[in-house]
């Protein structure tokens, strides 16, 4: 059980220039969601009842807009970039310290640790002075090593750029994570000294410092999927495939039938209700609501949407933000729609763009219509009401109203609005001259 005084200090400040992105590193996504996003739910979801936010001077205004959460962050400025160990000092000399009781220090390029992760941690600390997550890899390229005395505490974290060939060869590394029994510890970083190749402060330097002062500092092996960092986009890629798979798992263990689930891409927060199927090739984007008995078909690609319990959508539907679809209705192949209102037991099935319209229910939209809402400079919005039959092909120039049952016949371009019951045609009369191929052919 995590502590409610307990503290989380996530250290975003570094400039992520391996990334080579004008973004900050925290902030590139993850199946949808900001690295950043996930360690605040996985702290939030532990108990963590404050965290605290070291940024840059040119990333605070872009973290601080995109963590809107329902519980107390303080945002730190680090302005020069001296290492994790003066990060840490920044948010303990600008911020209240007091009725603390454990510290946690993340860094904010892991985002696969989960809640149980941080709760297994805390439950860890115990009598410890100060407990570190470390994990093993055969591949332990760019990460701290541990090193251990013959009890098994910890007397030495080693950074990769300051390791011997020996040291190197250490599987056990360190995750960034740390925790401190007390804040009182804290007072140890003042002991830290840059006499190193990056002359930086380091964090981990003050694990040596604690082991000379006879504090009792231990580790507890996570599993490397729990811990692995991300510096480039190589290594967003990697640890993207495996948030994917735990979103899926997630999912399909609470009843959704995902067919093929490693072809698809489904946002983490996306809801789901009883019975829904979703096929091979699907992208369900951020904001999508899914009601009971649903089917999703391959290759559609859904964003913003409410689909009510029923619906059919798909194969190669495209339903794009503040969208609602309603009960039995049913998208269908080559659909796109936009800010669109689609009632229940509606058909658009083929080849259709239904955008800033709103459909009453029992409507049939014929292969090929179009709303055409925009002029070149404003949008306007299309109603059609219950009942309605749209022709093939047809163009609805909006602002319009077409009314409960009435009929457009197919290939009509309408201009003017159509009253109830009644059938709308605007198309060209039909011209046919009997025998006039054979008469070309003899002029010949």
């Amino acid at each position: 059980m995590i502590d409610k005084n307990s503290v989380s200090v996530i250290l975003c400040a570094g400039k992520g220039s391996r990334m080579n992105s004008a973004r900050p590193k925290v902030l590139n996504t993850i199946c949808g969601k900001s690295m950043l996003g996930y360690i605040l739910d996985a702290q939030i979801e532990s108990g963590i009842g404050r965290i605290i936010i070291v940024c840059n001077s040119e990333n605070i205004d872009l973290i601080r807009s995109n963590t809107n959460k329902d519980i107390e962050i303080d945002y730190v400025v680090q302005s020069k970039q001296l290492g994790t160990a003066d990060a840490l000092k920044v948010a303990a000399t600008n911020t209240n310290f007091k009725d603390i009781s454990n510290l946690f220090v993340f860094l904010g390029d892991t985002p696969l640790v989960t809640n149980s992760d941080i709760t297994y941690l805390s439950n860890s600390l115990k009598s410890n002075d100060i407990l570190i997550a470390s994990f093993e890899t055969e591949n332990p390229t760019g990460y701290g090593r541990i090193i251990r005395d013959n009890e098994g505490r910890v007397c030495n974290i080693i950074e990769e750029g300051d390791a011997t060939t020996e040291e190197k060869s250490i599987k056990t590394c360190f995750s960034g994570i740390i925790i401190f029994n007390n804040i009182s510890i804290l007072s140890l970083l003042d002991n830290i000294k840059n006499d190193n190749s990056k002359k930086e402060f380091y964090l981990t330097d003050v694990i040596k410092i604690a082991d000379n002062n006879n504090l009792n500092v231990r580790d507890v092996l996570l599993e490397y999927d729990s811990v692995r960092g991300v510096n480039d986009y190589i290594q967003l890629s990697q640890t993207e495939k495996i948030m994917s798979e735990r979103i899926m798992q997630k999912f399909m263990k609470e009843g959704v039938h995902i067919s093929l689930a490693d072809t698809s891409f489904i946002h983490p927060n996306t809801q789901f209700g009883k019975n829904v199927t979703v096929e091979p090739n699907v992208y369900i984007g951020e904001g999508v609501i899914i009601g009971d008995d649903v089917i999703i078909k391959s290759f559609s690609y859904l964003e913003g949407v409410n689909i009510k319990k029923g619906a059919t959508i798909g194969p190669f539907a495209r339903i794009r933000p503040e969208s609602n679809i309603g009960e039995n209705s049913k998208v269908g192949n080559f659909v796109e729609l936009k800010n669109a209102n689609v009632a229940d037991n509606v058909k658009i099935s083929h080849l259709s763009y239904i955008g800033d319209a709103s459909l009453g229910s029992g409507t049939n939209i014929g292969a090929g219509t179009i709303t055409c809402n925009f002029d070149g400079v404003e949008k306007y919005k299309t109603i059609i009401g219950k009942n309605a039959f749209i022709g093939s092909n047809s163009s609805l120039i909006a602002p319009i109203e077409i009314s409960d049952n009435s009929y457009i016949g197919s290939g009509s371009v309408i201009t003017k609005d159509v009253p109830t019951n009644s059938l709308s045609l605007s198309r060209s009369e039909q011209v046919t001259k009997n025998n006039w191929v054979k008469k070309r052919s003899t002029k010949k």
